[in-house]
């Protein structure tokens, strides 16, 4: 994947009871915090019409469709040998 490299750090304070709420969100979607709350972040500018997050959103989405197509693609190739 083309990812780019994650440089940067952004901090923020939350109460014990938002920590709570969304390191359980996390868990359940068998992600880490950051990238739950990356995701959140981004979803709510792409729900704002922001057009750079709509960009970011468009391209990993994207990544991750090649990812999953280029997989079916190479699974039944290597399941015929």
């Amino acid at each position: 994947m083309t990812d780019e490299a994650k440089t940067e750090t952004l901090q923020f304070k939350v109460t014990e009871q938002e920590r709570k709420l969304i390191e359980k969100c996390a868990q359940d979607e068998s992600t880490t915090v950051s990238k739950y709350v990356r995701g959140a972040v981004l979803m709510s500018l792409v729900m704002d019409g922001k057009a750079e997050a709509i960009k970011i959103v468009a391209r990993e989405v994207g990544e991750k469709a090649f990812g999953v197509v280029r997989q079916k693609l190479v699974r039944p190739t290597q399941e015929g040998r």
